[in-house]
């Protein structure tokens, strides 16, 4: 896929009659609910302008200030920018306790309900954003989560297992030291350096971590 030029949408997407954009706590502005969601609803499509992960990478090293959330990976040709052309579905925050999920079928992007929402609900979902083994306590803050949920992790990255409790005394501003990437050997299997799988199932690791524009 050859690199787009940013442009406006013609025709705007069409609103979801489940919710609506406005300031939020967790950052910048939200969607919250107009009515009663059930479990297992389908509130909205993800739209954006289509481009290559190379065109992506480009706005990301051209974007400045905090993280930014409206680029979405499709598949590992493709990425939706939503600053282009996107629906108010971009708006959807992130959280580490959320009422819904990102499922991606076919070349189409949705957000659906996990469990029933009220109206006045913040509609989530969790972004679980990949985690790259060159982040240290710099990466790592410049991702801060605000969900305050009982159960946040502190950021929006999903963090190894053997990071946690080193991402946690960053968190709490302590430059601890990284330890070393644990390596499981199989008895009997040589041990092959491998590259982290960028491939994601059709829930969970969706947004790229790579921008830095602030909403």
């Amino acid at each position: 896929m050859s690199p787009a030029k940013p442009r406006s949408a013609a025709v705007k997407p069409p609103k979801s009659p489940y919710y609506e954009v406005r300031r939020s706590r967790i950052q910048g502005r939200g969607a919250f609910a107009v009515q009663a969601i059930p479990k297992g609803r389908r509130i909205d499509e993800y739209l954006g302008q289509p481009i290559s992960h190379e065109e992506a990478d480009r706005r990301a090293a051209a974007a400045t200030g905090r993280h930014h959330t409206f680029l979405f990976v499709l598949d590992e040709e493709t990425v939706l920018d939503a600053r282009y052309g996107g629906s108010d579905a971009r708006f959807i925050n992130h959280s580490c306790a959320p009422n819904c999920e990102s499922v991606i079928i076919g070349r189409h992007i949705y957000i659906k309900s996990i469990k029933p929402i009220a109206p006045g609900t913040e509609l989530t979902y969790d972004y679980r954003y990949d985690w790259d083994e060159s982040y240290g306590a710099k990466e790592v803050r410049e991702y801060l989560c605000r969900c305050n949920a009982p159960s946040c992790r502190g950021t929006i990255l999903r963090v190894p297992r053997y990071l946690k409790a080193t991402v946690a005394a960053w968190l709490a501003g302590r430059n601890v030291r990284k330890p070393a990437k644990p390596v499981r050997v199989a008895k009997g299997t040589p041990t092959v350096a491998k590259k982290r799988s960028t491939t994601r199932s059709t829930k969970g690791t969706t947004k790229r971590t790579t921008t830095r524009s602030a909403r």
